[in-house]
């Protein structure tokens, strides 16, 4: 097989495994609070499977970062959907038994799964040239549409199976998950092969940075391994020293704020909603408009973020999330509703895709998954941060509360960029006078 049918091989097992496992986790997602507040007795209890989905994928992400650099990407993902399988068979013994700490321990191997996932999109990069790699992130990110539509189809799918069998509904979705993750599972051992980190792109360094004037962090290149072998790790450098490139700075920063102002504001708008009156048909159509933001227009994000640059689509995201946040109070009409959160959708996947696409490229060369799960903390932590704020800011100002919040957090994104554009500038300046 030719590396160029390898790749593309990889790459269709990175996509459908990523479709797979978005589906999965949507259909589980649904029905996690609910069984929580049965299972606990209390409406408060409802937000503890998924802040405990956030924190298992905190805790996950940078071991499974360093075993993706030390025994290859194959095998970390593996591990990461083999321990989605295990949660979701929790998730039906917890179903079963009315048990709220399986539902919470399920909920909390879930985080594993969802670190993996988070992985692909580097991966793909990882593996072609560096003119295609934002592309590649658009694609494999663009991969959560199918998600949501698969969700919708195993939704229709787990009606089918409760009358025609008499299954329990909840239950019905943790048994989706398991042969959606399997499927996951099969694809990653089946076809993403052979491993991709011994096809790592070798490109030639890139003379200038995003944001404008010092190369790109330096790694050099680890010796040659034996076809098909994952090649031996270099020894690290130190986290802070590469987080300290004010390019990754930028985008650690876009990617970690642009997912705290979306899930601020995303997860307090079925309450406003029903506030103002409409019904859970409304809301759902909302949510699902909201999924199209974050992905449907992800290859044309890619293809922005290679040919305009990006640090101006991270700055563009910055911009719509801010708008999200300043107007949220003013969204009271419906449609008004719908189209904020497509924006908010969109905000986030201008970010999301534009600063993965230069973390990837600032990555040091054999410590990508290090790095990226290392970033991957923060951003979990962040997530998490902006979830259970979200309730608090609602309940203190409204919807002005998280709006308010929204406005300033996104604001710190055009903020890291100054920063360190100016940073380069000086840089630049004392190396040509030295």
């Amino acid at each position: 097989m030719t590396d160029t049918a390898a790749r593309t091989r990889i790459t269709a097992s990175l996509f459908l495994s990523q479709a797979f496992y978005s589906s999965a986790f949507i259909g589980v997602f649904a029905v996690m609070p609910i069984l929580a507040t049965r299972f606990g007795g209390s409406p408060a209890q409802a937000g503890l499977p998924v802040t405990l989905t956030m924190a298992g994928r905190a805790l996950a992400s940078y071991p499974l970062g360093w075993a993706m650099d030390r025994y290859g990407r194959r095998m970390a993902l593996t591990i990461g959907f083999a321990g989605g399988v295990v949660s979701a068979v929790l998730g039906v013994l917890a179903v079963w038994s009315s048990s709220l700490w399986l539902l919470l321990a399920s909920a909390a191997l879930m985080g594993l799964a969802r670190s993996a996932s988070e992985q692909a999109r580097f991966i793909a990069a990882e593996v072609h040239a560096p003119a295609m790699r934002d592309n590649m992130i658009g694609l494999i990110v663009f991969a959560g549409t199918f998600g949501a539509v698969g969700g919708r189809a195993a939704a229709e799918m787990g009606s089918w199976l409760r009358l025609s069998f008499g299954l329990n509904e909840f239950a019905v979705a943790y048994l989706l998950a398991i042969g959606l993750l399997a499927l996951a599972l099969l694809c990653t051992q089946i076809l993403l092969r052979p491993d991709p980190l011994t096809l790592r792109w070798k490109a030639e360094p890139e003379s200038l940075p995003e944001s404008g004037a010092l190369p790109k962090v330096a790694g050099a290149l680890p010796a040659a391994a034996a076809p098909g072998a994952v090649p031996a790790p270099r020894r690290g450098r130190p986290l802070l020293e590469i987080f300290s490139a004010p390019d990754m700075q930028i985008a650690v920063t876009a990617i970690a704020m642009g997912q705290l102002v979306m899930t601020m504001l995303m997860v307090i708008t079925p309450l406003h909603m029903n506030i103002c009156g409409y019904d859970t048909l409304n809301v759902s159509t909302a949510l699902a408009v909201h999924t199209l933001g974050m992905f449907a227009l992800s290859p044309l994000t890619g293809w922005m973020s290679r040919q305009v640059g990006r640090v101006p689509v991270i700055c563009a995201g910055a911009l719509v999330l801010m708008a999200c946040g300043l107007l949220a109070p003013y969204a009271v009409s419906l449609y008004a509703l719908y189209f904020g959160m497509f924006a908010l959708g969109y905000g986030w996947n201008l970010c999301h895709v534009a600063g993965s696409a230069l973390l990837a490229q600032m990555v040091p060369e054999g410590e990508g998954g290090r790095v990226q799960g290392a970033a991957e903390v923060i951003v979990s932590i962040t997530s998490g941060i902006g979830s259970l704020s979200s309730g608090a800011l609602f309940a203190w100002r409204g919807f002005s509360g998280p709006g308010a919040a929204g406005l300033l957090l996104a604001g710190l994104i055009l903020v890291a960029v100054a920063v360190a554009t100016s940073a380069n500038r000086r840089l630049a300046l004392e190396i040509a006078n030295a």
